[in-house]
């Protein structure tokens, strides 16, 4: 097997809490059906309809995923960071990806073929625990994302879905500077608000110094006053 850089892909060989044990097992268990592939932003890695036939485990970047509507609109549903998440896992047994991925900033990543791993899978354990874990990580992931759209203020819409999009090992830890690859009326569509709506709550997060969000970014500058607006509505301030 040869050495692997991306240490978060789901077959990324054993790791324990302080990071990988040393460099003798940093490796991939997939390693002879990977190829690692890059997408300037904006370019797309498949498309809804087209033939399945990879997964992607992102090393760097974002990618947002999309679906299209009968009239043709786009509409994003979800969104994956570099993580255990797998871009493509919906499709892993279908013919057809059921969804559009589109780099929403520079992206790296390993992509995987589908029938390989599938291969592997029937074969060796230890890699169909790993696919295992990435699913549940997907639905937990999808259940995070439904949380925070179900959130009753369009304050704590926003605040969550910055806190959902954040890496944790940067949770609470001093100034935070994320990308935030979004127009505000991508964010309004996929938590369900107007474009208003997101522009004077994120305004008014901003002049309560919970954040700093010029175009394509978001400092977090106060973790406390971010949570509490992701755990409550605020009073009603800001409502849908």
């Amino acid at each position: 097997m040869q050495h692997c850089s991306n240490h978060q892909c789901p077959f990324y060989i054993f790791q324990v809490d302080d990071g990988p044990v040393d460099d003798v097992i940093r490796e991939c268990v997939v390693n002879d059906c990977v190829h690692e592939v890059s997408f300037e932003q904006g370019e797309v890695l498949f498309t809804q309809g087209q033939a399945s036939s990879n997964l992607y485990a992102l090393t760097d970047g974002m990618v947002k995923i999309c679906t299209h509507t009968a009239d043709g609109r786009e509409q994003i549903v979800g969104l994956s960071c570099p993580s255990n998440l797998l871009v493509g896992l919906q499709s892993l047994n279908e013919d057809r990806y059921a969804y559009t991925a589109a780099a929403a900033t520079p992206v790296n990543a390993c992509r995987i073929n589908h029938h390989a791993i599938l291969e592997k899978v029937r074969d060796q354990g230890a890699v169909a625990i790993r696919l295992i874990d990435a699913i549940n990580a997907q639905l937990a992931h999808s259940r995070a994302l439904m949380e925070v759209i179900g959130h009753r203020c369009a304050a704590s819409k926003i605040a969550a879905f910055i806190l959902l999009m954040t890496p944790k090992s940067s949770n609470g830890n001093g100034h935070c500077e994320i990308p935030m690859p979004f127009s505000r009326i991508e964010m309004a569509g996929l938590l369900g608000l107007s474009e208003e709506t997101v522009c004077r709550s994120m305004a008014m997060m901003k002049r309560m110094g919970a954040i700093y969000a010029p175009r394509g970014h978001v400092e977090i500058r106060d973790w406390d006053r971010l949570h509490a607006f992701a755990d409550e509505c605020c009073g009603g301030q800001i409502m849908k």
